[in-house]
């Protein structure tokens, strides 16, 4: 029998105006995929999956259909049993479903040496994304493989990473809500099909502005590019009092604050040498508090991207 264990972290895609482009993966928290394979004859694929007790999920579906697509293309016969270890919560906008398929990818080109290059890890995952979100897109796939800041190209798929500036800490909150099922559609479906000229030429000022900000190193040149005039309005309806929250954050000393993904989750840039992300956090929980909404939060750092824990 040959095994494998392969963990992917979390990811904030968007990052303001960079709907579907941008995406920063984080150190924490992280999602393991436990691959082994042994036998001849017909392919069957089991999965198991754990996450404090609770059913199989989005995650489990994704590391299926990652797991089915690869070995039907490359004609893998046998058993294969993936057991997913799930950290990342689901359906708040963290990438929970992307971590899974692109360690389930990372973890069959490995076991299998099937030599697939970043672009080949990519088009199968998102095979993953799709079956547990009903969507197709590469942000959160592209940031959980790579970590750091990426630009991803959904057609070519070529990545471009930047290292994140030293000191730059993650606030992550997450205000506990009744969600619309199928959330990430449902997201997606309140994004307009027309733009304003004058919002568009807004939105692309703020991603270049995040861009520089990467390139230069400057923490607060980041956080100064994270709005947007078109995807953020229409999405923060899902997350009462947004913006009063995203205030606070900024007041307690945040260079910046967005919607993580498709939310709810908000993401909030701090530099840590001149601000302290706790004060941050608090002052993003209380906001909420304030409200009646209780808010989960946490302070991360850019991650390294996927990695082989235990390898064949």
């Amino acid at each position: 029998m040959k095994k494998i264990v392969v963990d992917a972290p979390a990811s904030s895609a968007n990052l303001g105006a960079g709907f579907d482009v941008f995406s920063l993966g984080l150190s924490n928290p992280r999602d393991t995929v436990e691959l082994s394979a042994s036998g001849f004859g017909e392919m069957r694929i089991r999965t198991s999956y754990a996450q404090n007790g609770a059913d199989a999920g989005p995650e489990e579906r994704a590391v299926r259909a990652v797991a089915e697509k690869i070995a039907i293309e490359f004609g893998i016969h046998g058993t294969i049993e993936a057991s997913i270890t799930s950290r990342i919560p689901i359906g708040v906008g963290l990438g929970s479903s992307a971590a899974s398929s692109i360690a389930a990818a990372v973890a069959m080109n490995s076991l299998f040496g099937l030599g697939l290059d970043e672009r080949g890890l990519m088009k199968f995952a998102v095979e993953g994304e799709f079956a547990a979100s009903g969507s197709r897109h590469y942000d959160n796939l592209a940031g959980s493989l790579k970590g750091g800041f990426v630009i991803v190209n959904g057609d070519s798929l070529e990545i471009t990473r930047f290292t994140p500036p030293e000191g730059m800490a993650i606030v992550i909150s997450t205000p506990m809500l009744k969600l619309p099922g199928k959330k990430t559609q449902y997201a997606r479906s309140l994004i307009p099909g027309h733009v304003d000229i004058g919002k568009l030429t807004r939105n692309v000022f703020l991603a270049s502005t995040v861009v520089a900000g990467f390139a230069k190193g400057d923490i607060d040149v980041i956080g100064k590019g994270l709005d947007d005039s078109v995807v953020e309005p229409a999405r923060k309806v899902m997350i009462p009092w947004f913006d009063e929250v995203k205030e606070a954050a900024i007041k307690a000393g945040a260079s910046g604050a967005c919607i993580s993904g498709a939310g709810p989750s908000i993401l909030a840039i701090v530099d840590s040498l001149k601000s302290n992300p706790e004060n941050v956090m608090v002052s993003m929980v209380e906001s909420f508090s304030t409200h009646g909404i209780i808010a989960n939060s946490f302070i991360t750092t850019a991650g390294e991207g996927t990695s082989v824990v235990k390898g064949p």
